[in-house]
């Protein structure tokens, strides 16, 4: 009977780590998504946006 419980044991601890490692996965693999991922152009990065007011300026 011991031995039986002792491979429930091992079982539950294949599968948390399982469950630890897959979860590390898919966060990882949503950070890189996240710092790839290209971001919107924003007004101020806009190279026209700044040519047009200096242009307006002088």
């Amino acid at each position: 009977m011991k031995s039986k419980t002792k491979i429930i044991v091992l079982h539950m601890k294949e599968i948390i780590y399982t469950i630890i490692f897959a979860a590390l996965g898919i966060l990882l693999i949503l950070l890189l998504i996240l710092m790839f991922h290209p971001k919107e152009p924003s007004p101020e990065s806009d190279p026209q946006c700044c040519i047009a007011e200096t242009n307006t300026s002088s």
